[in-house]
């Protein structure tokens, strides 16, 4: 189970066995379920409209139904969230979770988009290798399973009106007019990885980021997102292939869902690998 700052659509999450409990996209007094009552395409034509959004995770009671409805179909249940640091889905899911005993597992991604989704899609692997649920769990630690994510958004005032980036990295990027590279860090905080003067820069330091912290890894598992902006992910795709030297393992290269880009912006580009 994960929830929609995952990027993975609902027709993936069905072949995959994997249950996405949506995040609420807030335009004003209207609130709506992310891929029930809007989905990318909806929320890019408002976002291009000039309508800004805010997010809100879903409530205990909702994981709560959500985990009742999963063990009722048999097995137990790993529910993977967005970063704890950045939402409180954690915190919501495990105080869900409580209520059932051990039966369900809540793991932090330590991160979002497609860090989160190459997540969900080792621990479905593992759970069709015949893993246990606590199994898994364990296996997505921090501890077993190497992470690297790095984003860049054209606007970095999406991310410091919703309170997801410290005052003072906004002010360095809208105030000083620099193009920053973002990362998820070890506990899943956002921070600074490097800065360039134009945006084209800031993709060439995003490859390096990644390829540093995976060290070419023949293990690699690669997701590459975006939000409207499919030119500039392919871009990085292909620069990636090149400097790797080598294919990943697996690669994902998909537009992010309304609660990614409600908070980064249209244009907002990331890379993000997994190494088990």
């Amino acid at each position: 189970m994960v929830d929609s700052a995952c990027d993975i659509t609902r027709e993936e999450a069905a072949r995959a066995g994997i249950e996405i409990v949506p995040i609420t996209i807030i335009f004003g007094n209207e609130r709506l379920r992310d891929g029930i009552d809007i989905d990318r395409a909806a929320f890019a034509r408002r976002s291009a409209a000039g309508e800004l959004a805010t997010t809100e995770p879903a409530s205990i009671d909702e994981y709560r139904a959500a985990f009742e409805r999963a063990l009722k179909r048999g097995g137990d249940v790993v529910a993977i969230t967005v970063s704890s640091k950045i939402s409180k889905s954690y915190e919501h899911a495990v105080a869900a979770a409580a209520t059932f005993g051990g039966a369900v597992h809540v793991v932090d991604s330590l991160g979002a988009s497609g860090g989160e989704s190459l997540v969900a899609y080792h621990a479905a692997d593992l759970a069709k290798q015949g893993e246990s649920a606590a199994e898994i769990a364990r296996k997505l630690a921090p501890s077993t399973l190497k992470r690297a994510s790095f984003f860049a958004v054209w606007d970095v005032n999406h991310l410091g009106r919703t309170g997801r980036l410290p005052k003072a990295l906004v002010a360095l990027g809208s105030m000083l007019g620099v193009s920053l590279v973002l990362k998820f860090n070890d506990v899943g905080e956002i921070g600074l990885a490097g800065q360039s003067r134009s945006f084209d820069k800031t993709t060439d330091l995003l490859i390096d980021s990644l390829l540093r912290a995976v060290d070419h890894a023949p293990q690699l598992r690669l997701a590459i997102s975006h939000a409207q902006n499919q030119e500039t992910a392919d871009l990085l795709s292909k620069r990636i292939a090149e400097k790797l030297g080598h294919p990943p393992v697996q690669e994902r290269v998909s537009e992010t869902t309304p609660t990614i880009a409600a908070n980064m912006g249209p244009g907002a580009v990331g890379i993000f690998a997994i190494v088990p």
